[in-house]
């Protein structure tokens, strides 16, 4: 796995689960395999451990999609960017922010870009009339870097 690369003003990041997520995957898909099968015999003993990893491989693939990055004055996420002259204040959060203001704080309008897996995330404030969207949460390994990087090419812009 690599590491986030900051150059000057940027930052590109993917949202890549760790290992860990993918062997704990693989074996919860191999238990749920199991009861499947069940003993039967056939089909039925061999199709579940196909399918069933496959799925939620497949599915903990598809949720890894994606990177986070800021590049040329936009902020880019999976399925949406934004101008950074659009953008407000920007918050880097520990664990505990990001539970708080992805649970009891959660406004409905926020645009969340977060993975189980990150436990951290910058909180970004939209500034565009507009658009309804109050802020954006983005999950990121290590918010602070990517708060600087936001910050950094918004003073440059």
């Amino acid at each position: 796995m690599t590491g986030p690369r900051v150059t000057g003003a940027s930052y590109d990041r993917s949202l890549r689960a760790p290992l860990p997520w993918w062997l704990g995957g693989l074996a919860l898909a191999v238990l749920l395999a199991a009861a499947i099968h069940a003993g039967g015999d056939g089909a039925r003993a061999v199709v579940p451990y196909i399918v069933v990893p496959a799925l939620v491989l497949g599915g903990l693939g598809l949720a890894s999609a994606g990177r986070v990055r800021v590049a040329d004055g936009v902020l880019h996420v999976p399925r949406a960017r934004i101008p950074l002259n659009h953008v407000g204040g920007v918050t880097p959060l520990d664990r505990d922010g990001t539970r708080q203001v992805r649970g009891p704080l959660a406004e409905p309008r926020a645009y969340v870009a977060t993975r189980p897996w990150l436990t951290g995330s910058v909180r970004v404030q939209v500034e565009d009339p507009e658009d309804d969207t109050p802020y954006w949460l983005v999950g990121a390994r290590d918010p602070g870097a990517l708060a600087r990087a936001i910050a950094e090419q918004r003073s440059a812009g």
